[in-house]
């Protein structure tokens, strides 16, 4: 299988091509729930993670969420 270039906070790395975002999560060992997903300016719905497919240079930021005060 091919590899695609994209970039996850600005940083460039090559994924194994038709890689969903829940792929891409599970590489990257991204856990929990307080955190979103942005794909090219847009931000992805958890329960579309295991259907979006990566395609060549996506530029995701993966954002965790925190509270407190």
């Amino acid at each position: 299988m091919s590899k695609i270039r994209i970039k996850i906070n600005g940083k460039e790395l090559d994924v194994k091509e038709n890689s969903t975002v829940k792929d891409l999560l599970e590489e990257r060992k991204v856990t929990g729930t307080m955190f979103v997903v942005e794909r090219n300016l847009e931000i992805i719905p958890k329960d579309q993670y295991h259907q979006v497919i990566v395609e060549e240079n996506d530029n995701f930021e993966v954002v965790g969420l925190f509270g407190g005060g």
